[in-house]
């Protein structure tokens, strides 16, 4: 599984509120105090070029869109020409966005601050669906991860789904809210909403295998192949709409960040399909990746010799 690339052309990661995504760490975090930070760690973020930096690391050929703007842009593509990561992305007049990702040592957690992003103009939209629409080829695997920035709509994802799947290529979907409700409906590939989401979703616990087929035959309906459903350290749900269902359960680990994981497990799911692996299979990969990514201090950051060790320690049954 992770040997050379045998996919037909290299996955398209959409990233279209990317950022810049900078970790502080410190001992301890305390609220309302001055906390002096020990270390700082800066990388090319928003979901999107998570997911394209992860793929590119477990060895599939990547390239990143998105938009990006002012410095902040220009930071970010610059990271990922560092990292020889191929991009296209839109240029856009206001500033790219910071996020935060605060690691306290001591209490063994994380805060995130995330900027809203920019307000992309109609002249800057219509840019990027002309790149998507010449990115969308038949077979091609693409992936839509993240919020989206203002400007752009609810509906933007649904009408990227609906360019790919005209073009005979495949959608993985990651978001939440409104955005993924009506990009389910465009009939993507995979959709990958977590617990919460999920809840908020269909206003059942998935950890109901009833709810979690109900929501796969109903998205059956639009086109959707695949529902995935991330339970965090409890593992994965795989679910499809003639009824079929699988959970994917990491091995135990001492985790170092787990910022990044969701991000991680789509990159793994995705090139895993695109290698043509059936869906126990690709689960099994895509969750032993984003374990991997839990046993590295950095957002998005993945060791293929940890995936590899990993791998055979991920347990898939189906239910």
């Amino acid at each position: 599984m992770t040997g050379a690339w045998t996919g037909s052309s290299s996955i398209v990661c959409a990233s279209l509120n990317t950022a810049i995504d900078k970790q502080l760490v410190l001992p301890a975090f305390h609220l309302g105090e001055v906390n002096r930070v020990s270390q700082v760690d800066a990388t090319a973020g928003g979901k999107g070029l998570n997911v394209a930096r992860v793929a590119k690391s477990i060895g599939a050929p990547v390239l990143a869109t998105g938009f990006a703007g002012g410095s902040n842009g220009s930071w970010i593509m610059n990271k990922l020409q560092e990292i020889g990561l191929e991009q296209q992305m839109v240029s856009i007049e206001q500033e790219s966005r910071i996020c935060l990702n605060i690691i306290d040592e001591g209490g063994r957690r994380s805060t995130e601050l995330l900027e809203p992003g920019p307000n992309i103009s109609v002249e800057e939209k219509d840019r990027f669906i002309a790149l998507w629409r010449s990115l969308c080829v038949p077979g091609r695997w693409l992936t839509l991860s993240g919020s989206l920035p203002r400007g752009l709509g609810d509906r933007f994802y649904a009408d990227l789904i609906t360019e790919a799947k005209l073009a005979g290529a495949h959608v993985v979907l990651d978001t939440s809210g409104t955005p993924l409700e009506l990009g389910a409906r465009s009939g993507p590939h995979t959709v990958k909403p977590n617990e919460d989401e999920f809840r908020q979703w269909s206003g059942s616990d998935p950890r109901d295998y009833k709810a979690v087929r109900r929501m796969a035959a109903r998205l059956g309906e639009y086109g959707v192949q695949t529902l995935i459903v991330s339970l965090g350290a409890d593992g994965c749900l795989a679910a499809t709409p003639d009824g079929r269902l699988w959970l994917g359960l990491p091995p135990i680990i001492e985790p170092i960040n787990t910022v990044g994981c969701g991000d991680s497990f789509v990159a793994g799911w995705t090139v895993a399909c695109a290698r043509g692996l059936d869906i126990a299979a690709a689960l099994q990969f895509a969750v032993a990746v984003g374990t991997a990514n839990a046993m590295t201090p950095g957002t998005g950051q993945v060791n293929l010799a940890n995936v590899e060790e990993l791998l055979p320690r991920v347990k898939v049954t189906s239910h």
